[in-house]
């Protein structure tokens, strides 16, 4: 588990994508006596006395009797019910029951006492479980024991407000399964006292193989919820980037690779909690702890989120946090005067907007499979196992694609001619492939633009939720309009993927020719009167050209790339709202194939319901 750092900067399980990609024979959840519930997409809230129903159920039907009734009372919703299974627990704990007894996931029934305590609201709830576990702790239980995310009972608590169960463990000589984890890596490295030597110790923690400070890009192959996951739950995700030891590359060196695409990690909800009021936030926190190997060995991970890609909520020492209710003194609505698109390039003009504050709006904390998250390594530890992988295939350079690169246009301009965007990515394939591919890797064709879809925008934007399909300003590559728009995003209009792609005379090797403009919208920014808005993109430019990149290749619908200089385009530029554009100047081009390479290459991603999962 991963926890006190400053930071520094979703359903159904996916299949891995890309042939070549090591596909670990992690047993899936569901084998685990693991399952989803089935919830609606956008239920209805609870009643603030009752718990949201569970989001996974577990199968518990051979676990001990003390076991399956704490089980049970952490799925409860209600705190009559909850009491009463508590009661329960206690006369098993009374009668002599076993304490040794553990779940699947190595849980003892202590683990289970303090996962019911952390999001305990009612304090009859709360000290019902400190009893409990004191109970327990006077019978013996192994307060430290570690379950196989590296997490003692006391690791649960960190970010739980349960003062009341952190004092009694901590009075009893309760550690953390993540603090022991540094000097465990030490003894390994057969260093018995690292804080007697201290340049040799970070000397040590450099050279692991997972060392402090790299950073992962890890997608949820399980959905988690503010509101329904509960303390404990599992979670698994897999790694899209090649980790290398010099950190994530799109191709590592002979012999530094560490990670490759497609290896499994998993990990669990160490806390979780809807927002008790409109004026509170949900909170999330997830612990990705173990790697998992193809034959079946498990190597230790310990990570904290630093960010999910393109999400309203904010992450802040590991915790992800959600947003703030709208609110206003009194029920007012949206009321729009008048509609338009005006400006092509500058954003969309809303007018006449009297107030959004008093909307409801589902503020809960969703993440569907398929979430991107970016996870960072704090405690150092070594690897069991390195699968091989061959790497991602790269297109051979020729005279023809060199042509090809060489007379591309290298910038966009806006409707008043305006030079905008730079492009930077060329795609060699059918239109019918070019869409595959990208809606085959979640992405979704933009809306055009017009009054139904500035409406969207408008409520997007003000209500921070997301639009999918929303437009994007239109650009002109030697005076056309693209001919198609892709996007990605997942809970907010603020922040998206997207790209436009025009269609260029030449072909190659028989294969349309297709160059696109990436960029990476980041926030939104208003005019006066919040009548206007635009989107800022992230001024490093190359991140959103090798994000679509490595996106494409992991998930199988691009079988090749290669990564071409480009002398004479400029380093630095603008577009045309005045953001700053810094890049290296490349173009990559990307190998599409035919369908028989494609279908040899594996299966794709399934694209996740994007509408229904930002509702």
């Amino acid at each position: 588990m991963a926890y006190g750092q400053t930071p520094t900067g979703a359903g159904q399980p996916l299949p891995t994508a890309a042939q070549g990609v090591p596909e670990p024979k992690a047993q899936p959840l569901e084998q685990k006596g693991v399952r989803s519930a089935e919830i609606p997409d956008v239920p209805e809230e609870p009643p603030e006395d009752e718990f949201a129903p569970a989001a996974v159920e577990m199968d518990v039907s051979q676990e001990s009797p003390l076991l399956q009734v704490l089980y049970k009372a952490t799925r409860e919703t209600k705190e009559k019910e909850v009491l009463a299974r508590l009661d329960e627990a206690k006369a098993l704990i009374q009668s002599g029951t076993d304490l040794k007894a553990t779940d699947p996931q190595g849980r003892t029934a202590l683990h289970w006492a303090v996962f019911g305590s952390s999001y305990a609201t009612k304090s009859s709830v709360t000290v019902a479980y400190e009893e409990i576990a004191d109970a327990m702790i006077q019978r013996g239980i192994d307060i430290n024991h570690e379950d196989i995310y590296q997490d003692t009972a006391l690791d649960y608590l960190l970010y739980s407000p349960s003062f009341e169960m952190q004092t009694l463990l901590m009075e009893n000589g309760a550690t953390s399964g993540f603090l022991v984890a540094t000097f465990r890596f030490f003894d390994q490295m057969q260093m018995v006292s690292p804080a007697a030597n201290v340049p040799k110790a970070v000397s040590l923690s450099r050279r692991a193989d997972l060392s402090p400070g790299a950073t992962l890009s890890v997608r949820l192959l399980t959905p988690v919820y503010s509101d329904r996951s509960r303390t404990g739950d599992p979670i698994e995700g897999v790694v899209t980037y090649p980790l290398c030891k010099d950190g994530e590359k799109l191709a590592c060196k002979d012999g530094e690779l560490l990670l490759a695409p497609g290896t499994h990690v998993n990990g669990t909800i160490l806390f979780a909690t809807k927002a008790p009021d409109k004026y509170s936030r949900p909170r999330l926190v997830l612990d990705f702890s173990n790697v998992l190997h193809q034959d079946g060995q498990i190597s230790a991970l310990y990570a904290r989120v630093l960010d999910v890609d393109n999400a309203r909520e904010t992450v802040r020492n590991n915790e992800i946090l959600g947003i703030i209710q709208p609110h206003a003194p009194k029920k007012a609505s949206l009321v729009f005067a008048g509609l338009s698109a005006a400006n092509p390039f500058a954003g969309y003009a809303i007018k006449g907007i009297s107030t959004v504050y008093g909307l409801s709006i589902r503020r809960e904390i969703l993440f569907p499979s398929g979430t991107d998250l970016q996870i960072q390594i704090v405690r150092p530890s070594m690897l069991k196992q390195k699968e091989a992988w061959p790497g991602f295939p790269q297109i051979t350079m020729d005279d023809d694609l060199g042509q090809i690169v060489k007379n591309a246009p290298l910038r966009t301009t806006a409707t008043n001619k305006t030079p905008s965007d730079l492009t930077n990515l060329i795609f060699v394939g059918s239109k019918q492939k070019v869409t595959s591919a990208f809606t085959e890797s979640h992405w979704i064709e933009a809306d055009d633009l017009g009054v139904k879809a500035a409406l969207k925008v408008a409520q997007a934007t003000m209500r921070n939720t997301g639009y999918t399909s929303a437009p994007v300003s239109t650009l002109l590559l030697n005076g056309q309009p693209p001919d198609l728009v892709f996007q990605k995003s997942l809970n907010t209009f603020a922040k998206r993927h997207h790209i436009r792609i025009w269609k260029l005379k030449r072909t190659y090797k028989g294969q349309d020719v297709w160059i696109g403009a990436a960029t990476h919208d980041i926030a939104t920014e208003n005019g006066r009167g919040y009548t206007k808005w635009t989107h800022r993109i992230d001024p490093h430019v190359d991140r959103e050209r090798d994000w679509i990149q490595s996106d494409l290749l992991f998930s199988g619908t691009a079988i090749g790339y290669a990564d071409i200089e480009r002398p004479q385009a400029p380093k630095r530029a603008s577009n045309a709202t005045g953001d700053d554009i810094v890049t290296d100047g490349k173009i990559t081009v990307l190998d599409l194939g035919t369908s028989k390479d494609r279908d040899q290459q594996g299966p794709a991603l399934a694209p996740r319901p994007a509408e229904k999962a930002t509702k």
